[in-house]
């Protein structure tokens, strides 16, 4: 087991970032930042998703209906659940994406 620093893999720029953290058939993890006012592009969930805000607030419209997570605050989306994530604040935000199983393998 290998130990994993998630505040150096933190990265902002002016759009969003998204590394992964896991790759396996099982599931999919990945680390996202956020500046302020951007977002991510609306979209299907292409799996059974789970999102973890880990720092700022974080604005997510997951079918039609929107939320504020704030820091340890979670959402869940089915798979082909359409669903929009923002960062409506004025503070950069990062959230883990978990996904199961893994759409990409």
């Amino acid at each position: 087991m290998s130990k994993i620093s998630i505040d150096s893999l933190l990265e902002y720029k002016d759009t969003f970032v998204r590394k992964n953290l896991t790759n396996i058939p099982e599931l999919q993890i990945n680390l996202v930042t956020v500046p302020p006012g951007e977002s991510l592009p609306a979209h299907n969930a292409n799996a059974n998703v789970r999102l973890l805000t880990l720092s700022g607030v974080l604005t997510v419209t997951l079918d039609g209906r929107t939320i504020e997570l704030d820091v340890h605050e979670m959402a869940e989306a089915a798979e082909g659940t359409p669903m929009h994530i923002m960062n409506k604040s004025d503070a950069n935000t990062a959230f883990v994406v978990i996904k199961a199983p893994n759409p990409d393998l």
